[in-house]
């Protein structure tokens, strides 16, 4: 997927062009913001997004162990033409068209976790306005859920996504989490707001996942989401949740890479950009440390890349870059993670990453197959 695109924020009666040129994956283009407690705006017939509801239910061959379930008021209601008048959401339109605020924080979750995503959908609409929307939930709102999660065994971790209204849960979400036994589960709650935080939904939550751990949420302003994504890292990055396997998999190779002296292990990838790099091993690469996040340099020789690459990153990412054909370590998310140019993941590092913490501005760093792989 690519990330620099520019979107148009509405909201509040206003137009704003926002020109994203992102790198750490953030901002799914297809993803945008919808708020809590506003009217989102009608989706206009051009702009149909082409992340269909449908396409984020959990795969039935699922081996993923993470659930990110979203409730968005932009995929229950059928809005008509869009005018400043019926709504005060922002909601972020792009290329791919338009989803709500939710989605996109669970889109964020997602690229750096994986997993699986669900849209939480209720049995009835609900109407094209949004004060009678309010009122109906504050009555109580007798809908169901219509949209069950098959095998929710399967999850040991679960994120939970809605907008804030009336300082809580919409009354969907509540009949999301009572539907369910969470006993051994792990729940954290993500929200959107419109300037008042999470009021007392946390609160809520642990309530309802009655017998699950619920670890600390996130509340995120709906008028600043375009700009959250080091937000959203920086508190994934301290959940306690389960470490992601790092021994090579099917098709990966091991790796062991030396970096100023001193060893770390990784893999590469079962790729066509990966197989070319793992070509020219073992190679060492005079690179730069840039920015507190990575180090790169050029390859001894260029890398043909298909398709599109990304603009974003994780921590121990090895990628390529095809635009000045450098290979990169990526460390440390940092204050600056915007990537101007398109990335190509060729493996991971898979060992401790505090080695790259302390370096100087050019270090000599060799990959080379680990010697089990070629014994």
């Amino acid at each position: 997927m690519r990330y620099n695109k520019t979107f148009l924020l509405r909201g509040a009666g206003m137009a704003l062009a926002l020109s994203l040129l992102t790198s750490c994956g953030n901002q799914p283009e297809s993803i945008p913001a919808q708020p809590a407690g506003s009217t989102p705006p009608a989706r206009p017939a051009a702009e149909a997004a082409e992340f269909p509801v449908e396409a984020t239910l959990p795969r039935e061959d699922s081996d993923e162990e993470i659930l990110i379930a979203y409730f968005s008021l932009w995929d229950n209601a059928p809005w008509g033409e869009y005018t400043d008048n019926n709504s005060s959401a922002s909601v972020v339109i792009g290329q791919n068209g338009a989803v709500g605020a939710n989605a996109f924080v669970a889109g964020m979750i997602h690229q750096q976790l994986g997993g699986d995503l669900h849209a939480i959908l209720t049995d009835q609409p609900y109407p094209a306005d949004f004060q009678a929307v309010i009122d109906i939930n504050h009555a109580g709102d007798g809908r169901s859920i219509a949209d069950q999660v098959d095998r929710m065994d399967q999850y040991d971790t679960v994120f939970v996504g809605y907008p804030v209204w009336a300082g809580d849960l919409p009354q969907a979400v509540r009949a999301f989490l009572t539907s369910y036994d969470w006993t051994g589960k792990t729940v954290i709650p993500f929200c959107t707001h419109n300037g008042y935080g999470a009021g007392r939904s946390f609160s809520t939550v642990e309530e309802l996942a009655s017998g699950a751990q619920v670890l600390e949420g996130i509340a995120l302003d709906s008028a600043s989401l375009p700009d959250v994504g080091a937000q959203v890292d920086q508190w994934l990055g301290v959940l306690p949740l389960p470490e992601k396997e790092t021994e090579a998999g099917a098709g990966e190779t091991t790796l062991r890479i030396t970096v100023n002296g001193q060893q770390v292990d990784g893999v590469l990838y079962d790729s066509p950009v990966a197989a070319q790099f793992l070509a020219q091993l073992p190679q060492t690469i005079s690179m730069s440390n840039y920015g507190g996040r990575e180090v790169y340099g050029r390859t001894s020789q260029e890398i043909a890349v298909e398709g599109e690459g990304q603009l974003f990153f994780a921590d121990g990412d090895i990628t390529y870059c095809p635009t000045n054909g450098t290979a990169a370590i990526f460390y440390a998310q940092s204050a600056r993670p915007d990537l101007t140019m398109e990335v190509y993941p060729m493996g991971r590092v898979t060992s401790d990453l505090s080695v790259f913490t302390a370096l100087p501005s050019r270090v000599e760093v060799t990959f080379e197959v680990a010697q089990e792989e070629v014994e």
